[in-house]
């Protein structure tokens, strides 16, 4: 197993494309801020970003729209509330008068925000699971399957058979580019040995390990996408180009196992 950091400069022809990727999630990034399935962000003002019930959000803003007209002078200064009402303190300083029902929900809701952001949810694993099959009568088939954990684990493997005369140097590419734009690379290559050749019909790889750099990219996306391909006529270096024009432009490509 090698792990490559690669700088920009290096990739820079290759992602400069972008292309429709083979399959992604329909995750919509607003950063580690961004709520859970269900919840929106409460906004008591612009950077309020507490997740809520949408019930809670619209509430709030028929609160602040009409918090002129709960504001007397009294024992509190110019903002002293109106009988029935008091100061929201959805964050320090928030005078704008609502009913004591909707200061508890304040609290209760500032109480219970870090478990409403999507970040601090444990993500479901990424699972790739591909036959691997050949047009044009080229005889070799298998699989290939890549597993990424929100914990930075991964598992790369697959099986790849030469059924026929001809020789063939198999190549296999995966790449998943997160919508903060990192990238990470999977790859292998191998002969296949025809029955012309003497050597194993067969190309097997099986890599697991931990990338640090996974889970925090992992944590702070909301989406990703993924390309893969199998060759048995391009080098793995042009085939790894190819696919990285599947996936769009990365900001970084993190690293590459091979």
């Amino acid at each position: 197993m090698k792990h490559l950091t690669l700088g920009m400069a290096a990739l820079a022809a290759t992602l400069s494309v972008t292309a429709t990727p083979a399959s992604a999630d329909t995750g919509t990034a607003y950063g580690p801020d961004t709520c859970v399935t269900g919840y929106v962000w409460r906004e008591a003002r612009p950077s309020d970003h507490v997740c809520v019930t949408p019930e809670v959000r619209d509430q709030v803003d028929r609160d602040n729209r009409v918090k002129a007209s709960r504001w007397v002078s009294g024992p509190f200064g110019p903002h002293t509330c109106i009988q029935g009402y008091v100061w929201r303190e959805a964050f320090p300083g928030d005078d704008v008068c609502v009913t004591p029902a909707m200061r508890t929900q304040a609290r209760a809701d500032n109480a219970a925000a870090a478990g409403r952001r999507a970040s601090s949810a444990i993500r479901p694993p990424i699972v790739i699971n591909r036959d691997v099959r050949f047009n044009g009568g080229i005889p070799v088939g298998g699989w290939a399957s890549l597993t990424l954990n929100s914990n930075g684990t991964y598992k790369w493997s697959g099986h790849v058979r030469d059924s026929g005369a001809p020789s063939y140097n198999h190549s296999s590419v995966c790449i998943v580019r997160f919508s903060s734009g990192t990238a990470f690379v999977f790859q292998t290559s191998g002969r296949l040995h025809g029955t012309l050749e003497s050597g194993s019909r067969n190309h097997d790889w099986n890599k697991s390990g931990s990338l640090p750099a996974l889970a925090s990219v992992r944590q702070s996306s909301q989406g990703y996408k993924w390309s893969c391909q199998d060759s048995v006529r391009i080098s793995v270096s042009g085939l790894v180009d190819s696919v990285l024009k599947a996936v769009g432009t990365a900001a970084k490509v993190v690293s590459i196992v091979a």
